[in-house]
């Protein structure tokens, strides 16, 4: 007999772990279970019909009459009693409110230490598909921000000025969400940052956006359908860049292509990190931090994508295990500066079964637009 069974009480939209080990989404909270190779899910009525055509093979739907709902303490009983099991695994971020009461109520919970799904690292075909989908919906995204920059015009005060009015960072994020949604997507944090914003790696960019300086667009949409995510990011000036810009886009260029030429099974991410912050570093763009501001390159080259935004592996200093195959890591250097701004450059990258890595980008890549 298993003493301790694996449970999620969480929804679909909300928890990734959620949406791996049930096979959908529900804007509401609902249970996963697994004891002994055998999981399934508890759904209300609301739910009951669509958990039955979309849960993942291998997973049971069972309604909450079942289990003697709707009281959710009562029916976690009267599962571990039927599990025959005395407590629960659960994830870290698990509800405090239900551990407590699960502890009164006399079974175990223990929150799992660290990842609760470790295989979600390593995509299947499948999955590479879903994010490849996301992916170009984030081109799309990017695309139509493109057209909108060559169709404008710069004024007089240094402004970007389109179809009659002031390009702001919120209508160019309308404008690259839009063409997202259009195509299923769910875009969230869409970043537009000009000029000096664009040296806040995670400024999402407000106001009018400067002609002749970059502009940083960061764009991460999740589908609606499927939870999977995608992760590009592009910088572009409208008009002329100084060469001192210039000479920081070709450098942030160059690393992100040769962190992607690391990006292979066996790779140490530490040393894909350190290669690219190395190659940046000699071009001569120095890191550091002045008064309250960092500047130069301050953050890990990279993260995992797929049912979160960012997940594992890291491409970081702090991340020594090699890659495995299967996973998909961006690669997106950045250089940052308050007196200019900042530039970042991002592609999506799967790391082959058979040892190679493979771009899953297929935007361009260049910095101005006339």
């Amino acid at each position: 007999m298993s003493k301790i069974a694996r449970l999620i009480i969480a929804s679909g939209e909300s928890s990734p772990d959620m949406r791996y080990a049930a096979g959908f989404s529900t804007p509401d909270e609902f249970i996963w279970f697994e004891a002994n190779g055998d999981a399934g899910v508890i759904c209300s009525p609301l739910e009951f019909s669509r958990a039955v055509k979309q849960a993942r093979p291998g997973v049971t739907v069972h309604t909450e009459a079942e289990f003697g709902g709707p009281g959710r303490i009562d029916m976690l009983k009267n599962l571990a009693a039927r599990l025959r099991v005395q407590g629960f695994l659960v994830p870290p971020e698990f509800p405090l409110l239900w551990a407590d009461r699960l502890r009164e109520a006399g079974l175990a919970v223990r929150a799992a230490d660290g990842t609760y799904f470790p295989e979600r690292e390593f995509k299947s075909a499948q999955e590479v598909e879903k994010v490849v989908e996301s992916q170009r919906a984030a081109e799309a995204g990017v695309r139509r921000a493109f057209d909108v920059l060559r169709e404008s015009r710069i004024t007089s005060e240094g402004l970007i000025e389109w179809r009659g009015g002031i390009l702001t960072s919120e209508l160019l994020r309308s404008e690259i969400d839009i063409a997202m949604i259009r195509l299923g997507m769910e875009p969230t944090g869409t970043i537009c940052a000009g000029g000096a914003q664009g040296a806040q790696p995670h400024n999402t960019g407000s106001g009018p956006l400067p002609a002749n300086w970059p502009i940083v667009m960061d764009i991460f949409p999740r589908s609606a359908a499927t939870g999977y995510w995608g992760d590009l990011t592009r910088t572009v000036v409208k008009g002329k860049a100084s060469d001192l810009v210039k000479k920081a886009f070709d450098a942030v260029l160059a690393a992100r292509e040769l962190g992607k030429s690391l990006v292979k099974v066996g790779a140490d991410p530490a040393e894909i990190h350190n290669a690219a912050a190395r190659s940046m570093e000699r071009a001569g763009f120095h890191t550091g931090r002045s008064g309250e501001a960092d500047f130069g390159f301050f953050h890990g080259l990279g993260h995992g994508v797929g049912l979160d935004i960012h997940e594992a592996p890291r491409l970081s200093p702090r991340n020594r295990v090699p890659l495995r195959g299967g996973e998909i890591v961006t690669v997106e250097p950045g250089l940052y500066y308050p007196e200019w701004g900042g530039i970042r450059l991002e592609d999506l990258m799967f790391v082959e079964p058979g040892g190679a890595g493979r771009c899953l980008t297929e935007v361009e890549t260049f910095l101005e637009i006339d």
